[in-house]
């Protein structure tokens, strides 16, 4: 059954948000970066993309309180209902939103996140909103080539979580009392006015780093620590 009436989705939104932040208080998450100085956390002259995988945004949910402190941080969400309810719960979080995806309204989505770029982070899930999961498409390359801004890769792990599985992809959420990993790789830099050809090669480029981040999240949150440790982002 879809909800359609505004007042429901944000009452969902606001309770989903609420018990997310009550297990967040609980939850360790480690932040690491390679670029402390290219987080979403800090205010920025040159925002940034970041790349998250769909099955990976619970997370910055659960422990949203840096992102108030910067007042600058946007997502691009589908216009689908349950992109609906992650709207209500980002806005709980200090989180902006713009709403579209390749078949709904992504041609007025891709203006607004042109502006939005301009002067704010931006988080967007590369494989959303139907997948394949973890299977990058270039739409944020497109964006990045585009709009000058660097590409920064995300990964995230927990060795205690709730796995909710869906038609294309899983929704991990850290149980009470466990470790998270975050990591934010090198910026990911992508040439303008690229072909067809070579936006594909950056975007294999780009798959293989998202996937060396797992890894390395994987690493840290299994507790053993890789060589060339990222720094911590704080």
């Amino acid at each position: 059954m879809k909800i359609r009436s505004p007042f429901l989705t944000k009452l969902i939104g606001y309770v989903v948000v609420s018990l997310l932040r009550v297990v967040g208080c609980t939850v360790r998450v480690d932040f690491r970066s390679s670029r402390p100085d290219m987080t979403p956390f800090r205010r920025s002259p040159d925002p940034c993309l970041f790349s998250v995988w769909h099955d990976a945004i619970v997370i910055p949910i659960m422990v949203g309180d840096p992102f108030r402190h910067v007042n600058s941080v946007c997502a691009l969400v589908s216009r689908h209902q349950d992109g609906s309810f992650l709207v209500e719960a980002m806005r709980h979080c200090g989180i902006r939103s713009v709403r579209g995806s390749r078949n709904h309204g992504g041609a007025q989505a891709v203006r607004q996140l042109f502006e939005v770029i301009q002067h704010s982070h931006v988080f967007i899930t590369p494989d959303g909103p139907r997948g394949p999961r973890r299977q990058l498409k270039d739409g944020i390359l497109f964006l990045a080539s585009h709009s000058g801004r660097p590409i920064i890769p995300v990964a995230s792990a927990c060795r205690k979580a709730w796995v909710i599985r869906g038609n294309w992809t899983d929704l991990l959420i850290p149980k009470p009392f466990s470790r998270a990993v975050y990591l934010f790789g090198e910026p990911f830099h992508v040439p303008p006015n690229l072909s067809r050809d070579e936006l594909d090669r950056y975007r294999v480029r780009l798959q293989a780093e998202m996937e060396r981040l797992d890894s390395v999240a994987e690493q840290i949150a299994s507790g053993h620590e890789p060589s060339g440790d990222l720094a911590r982002a704080a």
